[in-house]
């Protein structure tokens, strides 16, 4: 039996935009890729706040999961405090319901942002703390399960770490 796989996040994980008024497909793909391997639910969404998605984890029948993408906090950078508060919580939640989230670092164009570096920093202090496995984009010296340089790297990083 496939494993089963939730997304939960922002632009990371969309393969298809809308842009001047048509819909194109994105350059990472990986979402498509991912579906070859598991049976995927994507509730990414371009702005997908935590507060969004704490509600639809809540919500949805959460426990036919095996595993859960958590790439939030795009749509978060003026809650740092708030963020981080909720983004336990969703994790707490997943663990009691026996579903392993895995993390991801903000999308590196979101970094171009002085607010992000404190958002940031709230995550990778969270996946040290609680021990979750992480995929960071872009090049780090913190502690991460799996450093994604290129657009191609996501689905390898996915599939090595589920």
């Amino acid at each position: 039996m496939r494993k089963s796989l939730a997304i939960f996040g922002g632009s990371l994980f969309q393969d298809i935009k809308y842009e001047k008024g048509n819909f194109i497909p994105t350059s990472k793909q990986t979402v498509i890729e991912l579906a070859k391997e598991y049976t995927i639910d994507n509730y990414s969404l371009q702005n997908m706040t935590i507060k969004r998605a704490k509600q639809l984890i809540y919500k949805l029948p959460i426990k036919k999961y095996n595993d859960c993408i958590l790439a939030l906090g795009e749509a978060d950078l003026l809650n740092p405090v708030e963020f981080a508060n909720d983004l336990n919580e969703i994790i707490d939640f997943l663990e009691e319901n026996e579903i392993r989230p895995l993390l991801v670092s903000l999308p590196q164009e979101v970094m171009k942002n002085p607010l992000a570096s404190k958002l940031q920093a709230t995550i990778d202090s969270i996946a040290v703390e609680k021990n979750i496995d992480y995929i960071y984009e872009g090049k780090t010296s913190k502690l991460v399960s799996y450093m994604v340089v290129e657009p191609k790297d996501w689905t390898s990083a996915i599939l090595s770490l589920c």
